[in-house]
């Protein structure tokens, strides 16, 4: 099997490693590797290695890898040697550039040239949820990991002390440096929500507050129904979203009210000021929370909403398994 591929392969990193290690597994007759020439590079890039850098710094990564059977070979436009070799196999592609592969198969295609099969490699991403690229290591954001090296901009969609709290003690547990900044938003739900209702105002929370910002968060707590057990469960749902658009959602443990504090909601109230009326604590919702009191203290609602930004952050921490 002869696989080819192509980049600019500046500063080298985690997603370069990604694409050569598919070209490479399992083992192809021969590899050949299209480095851009300098002018082409230029055409898309304000600022890049030479030529000859990059050469000398991509062997070396061949080498101390032990991937052997390459061929390196300038190119100065998108297609490279792919378009006219006639006895290539599988072209290797990063998931952004996966309709310049499918271009390339018609060009081939055009001339009497059978379609290459393409394998199109997930973007690797840093820990804000942007891609790794050599511009933003250059720049000082990132490391050649991905490891952000700059305080990430953390907006979380509420007013609430007790939820920003819960977000700063998160990603520092994470040992993600962060400003982290509450802001009063517009969640579009009712002020109880009820079933999915919560994970609405949790999502729309985050979209509403994330700006410039690199990460919004949003925290949202709702009844939901248990039609199983015939009643509802209190869950507090927490929706991250980063600059790319993407989402990641997760939620904290449930428990379920007293009748009489479902009897004073269903009927309009919210839970928080059921809560009030039964404990007399104003602004339980700020402070302890329906869950402090209920157990005794023993997990409050600071600890309840970690539970729910920790579980919206896993695929975030594992992002090597939950690559699209």
């Amino acid at each position: 099997m002869r696989v080819v591929l192509g980049g600019t392969f500046d500063i080298l990193h985690a997603g370069h490693e990604a694409l050569l290690r598919t070209a490479f597994n399992p083992r192809p007759d021969a590899v050949i590797i299209g480095l851009t020439t300098d002018r082409f590079a230029k055409e898309s890039r304000p600022r890049v290695n030479p030529y000859a850098i990059r050469e000398r710094n991509l062997k070396r990564l061949l080498a101390a890898r032990k991937w052997r059977h390459a061929r390196i070979e300038p190119i100065d436009d998108p297609f490279g040697p792919a378009a006219d070799v006639p006895d290539l196999d599988v072209l290797v592609v990063s998931a952004e550039r996966q309709p310049v592969a499918v271009a390339l198969n018609e060009a081939r295609m055009a001339k009497s040239l059978r379609a290459l099969g393409i394998r199109a490699v997930p973007m690797v991403l840093a820990q804000d949820g942007l891609p790794i690229a050599s511009r933003r290591i250059r720049e000082g954001l990132i490391d050649r990991r991905g490891k952000r090296l700059t305080p990430l901009q953390v907006f979380v969609g509420s007013g609430n002390p007790v939820k920003i709290g819960a977000v700063k003690d998160v990603f520092k547990s994470l040992l993600l440096p962060a400003r982290v900044r509450g802001l009063r938003v517009k969640t579009e739900v009712s002020d109880q929500p009820f079933d999915q209702e919560a994970l609405h105002g949790a999502m729309n929370r985050a979209k509403a507050a994330i700006g410039e910002g690199d990460f919004g968060v949003g925290i949202e707590a709702g009844l939901v129904w248990s039609s199983v057990l015939s009643d509802h469960f209190d869950v507090q749902y927490c929706a991250v979203v980063d600059r790319s658009g993407r989402f990641t959602v997760g939620h904290g443990p449930g428990f379920t009210y007293p009748p009489r504090i479902l009897e004073k909601v269903k009927a309009g109230a919210t839970v928080g000021d059921a809560m009030t009326r039964l404990t007399g604590i104003r602004g339980i919702g700020s402070r302890q929370g329906a869950i402090g009191y209920l157990t005794e203290g023993r997990l409050d609602r600071k600890g309840l909403t970690e539970c729910a930004v920790l579980m919206a952050m896993v695929p975030r921490i594992r992002r090597d398994l939950y690559a699209r």
